[in-house]
Formats: C-alpha cells, sequence, structure tokens
C-alpha cells in the first residue's frame, strides 16, 4: 500500500485556530467546574448547586474559586476569542458558518442517518452541528462575559439581581451544548479524526472530507487580498485591545474603602470600655489583606489587618477607653467621627426601640446590657415595670451579604421572635429567601442548644446562601450565650 501523498493530505484548521479551539475548550469547561458552586438552581425540590459546593472547598477556597471563574477564564476565553479574529482575517479561503433554514433540516437529517440508518445528507465545510454550536457558544459566551463583567465590576446598568439570572441561563445553555457536543463526538467515531484535526495536527486527508464533507470544495473559494480582507485582518486589534484594556484595570492593587464607623455605645460613659465598629469594603477586583489603624484625638490606638475577597465588606472592632468627658475624634484610615463622652448610661436607639415594639407588642422601655465596652442585648419592660423579655440587635456581614438580625428572647431563654433585614435598603442580598419569614420562623421557639445548622440542629441554610445562614446561626448563639449568662 502506497503512502498517501502531500496532495492528499488539507490543513483544515491553522495552528491559531488549533490554539483557539483549546484555549475555548479548557475556558468553558474551568468556567463549568468554578461556577457550579454557585449556581443556586433548585429543580423539584433538588439543589442542584449545592451538590457541587465541595469543589470550592477541594480547589482552595472561595477565592481560589473567584480566581479561575474570573481572571483564568477571562484570560483564556478572551485570548481565543481574539485568536479567532486574527485567524479570521488570515484565512486565505471562505466558509459558510451562518446557520441557515437548511442546516436545521440538514442537522436532522444527519442524525436520522447516524441512529436511523436514512439517507446521508450532502454537507460543506462545517456540518450543522458545529454550526450551531459556533453560534449559541458565541451569544452565551457574549452573555456570559457582559453580564459578569458587569457584576465583577459593579458597572450595573440592569438589575443584579436580572444580570444574575441571564448569567446563569446563559450557563446552563452553553454547559448543556457543549456536555451533548461532547458526548456525540465520543457517540459516532467517525468524528475521531476531525477532533484530532481540530485539536492536534489540524490536517485531514482530502478522502475524509469528499466522506464526510462533500460540499467542501464547491462552496470554498480562494480570497485574494482586497480592502475587505486587509479590514478582517485589522478587526483583531479591537478584542485584543478591549482584553488588555479590562486586564490593566482588573490587574491594579485592590482599593479598600472605609464605610461606616458606628460607636456603641453611642454616647460613651467616661472611664467605661466602649467598642468602634468600622466598615471595611476591598473595591478591587481580587483578594487582599489591608491594614486598618484607629487614631483617637490623633493618638494611635491599634490596628487590624483583614483579608477581604473582592466587593466583600467586613465589619472590624476596636475597644477603646476614655476617661475624660466631652468630646472626641476617631480617626480610621483618614476617615473621622464626632464622639460624646458623658457619665449617663447611654439611651437606646429610636430605631433599635422601634424594632423591638414592632416584633413584642408590650414593649415600652429598654435598658442595655454592656459587656466590654459592647450592648451585649437589651432588658425589656412593659409600662408597668416588669421585665418581660430580653432584646438584641446585631450586624451580620457575610462575604456576600450584609445583615441585621433583631431578636426577642422569653424569660425562659427561648426565642420568640426573629427578624432579618438588610443593613440598608439598597444592598444588595445574594439569596433574599435569607429575609423571608419561611427562614425566620425556624427560630421560634428554639434554646441555645437547638440552634445549629441542620443535621446537627433545627435551622435549615437558606439555598445559595449557606455562610449567611450559618452566620446567622452563630450571631443568635452568642447572644444566647451572654443573655443566660449574665441574668
Amino acid at each position: 500500500m502506497s503512502l498517501m501523498s502531500a496532495n492528499d493530505i488539507i490543513t483544515r484548521w491553522s495552528i491559531l485556530d488549533r490554539i483557539s479551539h483549546f484555549m475555548n475548550l479548557l475556558g468553558v469547561l474551568i468556567a463549568i467546574v468554578s461556577g457550579l458552586p454557585q449556581l443556586n438552581l433548585i429543580i423539584f425540590g433538588f439543589d442542584l448547586g449545592g451538590q457541587f459546593r465541595w469543589i470550592t472547598d477541594f480547589i482552595g477556597g472561595e477565592g481560589i474559586r473567584r480566581i479561575l471563574h474570573r481572571y483564568i477564564v477571562t484570560g483564556l476565553i478572551g485570548s481565543a476569542f481574539t485568536l479567532h479574529v486574527l485567524s479570521f482575517g488570515l484565512r486565505k479561503q471562505k466558509s459558510h458558518i451562518i446557520f441557515t433554514w437548511k442546516d436545521l433540516k440538514d442537522l436532522i437529517a444527519y442524525y436520522e442517518h447516524k441512529f436511523f440508518k436514512k439517507s446521508k445528507p450532502s454537507l460543506g465545510f462545517h456540518v450543522p452541528g458545529e454550526k450551531l454550536l459556533y453560534w449559541i457558544a458565541l451569544v452565551c459566551l457574549f452573555l456570559l462575559g457582559l453580564t459578569g463583567i458587569m457584576m465583577w465590576m459593579r458597572s450595573m446598568f440592569i438589575e443584579y439581581n436580572l444580570l444574575r439570572l441571564l448569567h446563569r441561563i446563559a450557563f446552563i445553555i452553553l454547559s448543556v451544548f457543549v456536555l451533548l457536543h461532547f458526548i456525540l463526538n465520543i457517540v459516532l467515531p467517525e468524528q475521531l479524526t476531525a477532533l484530532k484535526a481540530m485539536f492536534i495536527h489540524g490536517k485531514v486527508s482530502r478522502e475524509w472530507i469528499k466522506q464526510h464533507h462533500p460540499k467542501t470544495f464547491e462552496e470554498e473559494q480562494v480570497i485574494s487580498i482586497s480592502r475587505r480582507r486587509t479590514l478582517k485582518l485589522f478587526l483583531w486589534i479591537i478584542p485584543a485591545a478591549g482584553l488588555s484594556y479590562l486586564f490593566s484595570e482588573l490587574l491594579q492593587k485592590p482599593q479598600y474603602k472605609i464605610g461606616e464607623i458606628i460607636v456603641e455605645p453611642a454616647k460613651v460613659m467616661a472611664g467605661k470600655p466602649f467598642t468602634i465598629f468600622v466598615e471595611v469594603t476591598n473595591t478591587g477586583y481580587r483578594e487582599d489583606a489591608f491594614s486598618i489603624q484607629l487614631f483617637i484625638d490623633g493618638e494611635f490606638v491599634a490596628e487590624r489587618k483583614v483579608t477581604l475577597l473582592d466587593g466583600e465588606t467586613r465589619l472590624l472592632n476596636f475597644k477603646a477607653t476614655l476617661n475624660d468627658k466631652g468630646q472626641h475624634i476617631i480617626e480610621v484610615n483618614g476617615i473621622s467621627k464626632l464622639i460624646e463622652v458623658v457619665e449617663a448610661p447611654p439611651p437606646i436607639e429610636k430605631e433599635i426601640a422601634e424594632k423591638f415594639k414592632k416584633l413584642l407588642a408590650e414593649a415600652y422601655d429598654f435598658i442595655p446590657v454592656i459587656k466590654d465596652g459592647k450592648i451585649a442585648y437589651y432588658e425589656i419592660y412593659d409600662d408597668g415595670g416588669m421585665l418581660i423579655a430580653y432584646g438584641f440587635y446585631e450586624r451580620v456581614y457575610a462575604p456576600t451579604d450584609r445583615l441585621t438580625v433583631t431578636g426577642i428572647i422569653d424569660l425562659n431563654y427561648k426565642i420568640k421572635m426573629i427578624d432579618i433585614e438588610k443593613l440598608k435598603p439598597d444592598i444588595h442580598v445574594l439569596n433574599e429567601k435569607i429575609l423571608e419569614p419561611e427562614f425566620e420562623n425556624q427560630f421560634i421557639g428554639l434554646m441555645i442548644e437547638e440552634v445549629k445548622l441542620s443535621p446537627e440542629g433545627k435551622i435549615d441554610a437558606v439555598s445559595g446562601a449557606t455562610i449567611s445562614s450559618s452566620q446567622i446561626v452563630e450571631t443568635i448563639r452568642k447572644v444566647l450565650g451572654e443573655i443566660q449568662s449574665s441574668s
């Protein structure tokens, strides 16, 4: 048997095409693996995303998952698209990639031939399945990139939940079609030649093309150097420049923002310890560590180091004591707040009193119980001066959520009422079911031993907000412990 001549071998995919295919496939696979833990999709009561939360721990934590899902995927797919556009401009022959009504009929006929032995359609350079996947991938990747970058860079011209929905839909559609295409290429053995050529050597035999893509030689034409081809060649500059600009922004050193400075009690008692809470937000695009310094009246008091994920806000606390009555200036990394030091015990804030009255109609008077310079909880009295309950108001900061938890505890140390709200009305919450009565009512009637996430306790976490659920549970347990140990 004679060796196949060079004329019998055709380069079907260039080196740029092959690199682009490999980078695209790798980027999509990493996007799927790193995106599954955040899917937050329930089908017939089955939490699909919850089954993959172990991936986050397996790959090294949420910080690593975000780097993979954002930087690595953006770099791979963005570079693949740039190479694809460059290859498109350099191509000396044209092929028809537009998916038409005829392609849909050919697609049906092709699989009828493969699985039901019907007549085989005559196909060109691209089979209909390739064309369909190409356009589905192009549209889905565009939506994933646009919505992902808008959420990541917090440039949201569309409501956040709508962006997440579009991102999730595009993710599911692309994953299903890539998986289906992969399975079909394994099931159909003749596709092995195309797969090897697409990712490895780029070459196929002339005989293989005549057998599987008989119209290839009819539809392809040599494209001469022209103004139109020159324009196509330089089109690659647009995605290359866009990708370069995006990464120049994303690779800048993360910055932080000092938000609200909260002092408890609001009016500090002379000679008594008090707590300074500081909101710190990572406004950059990746995890980083920040040094936060506290000054009072210009004098250094303490320093805290905090590591935050991109976009994460955390509440730091500092302990301090002031002996001199009057006004003092607290300064945290250039942000200052004026406080008043007095002798009388601090009154309850009006907003917190209203929350207690909303949850407990008999509530009339409130006395703060201070431990380590912080209001640990409140004693609640009726209009006759009788102690009727204990109340607490706590802020809960999770990587994606900022919440307040207001609770009423009866004199037997059982939870009487829990109310969970956003810290501020305009703050985004990853899964708003954590604010609904279905989650809150689980706590009613429980004592500290029962306030744990299932299966150890009686609280079911909200799907997609497990961390927030856990931190709410721990906050309530902490307050219950302080009430029982002090009262």
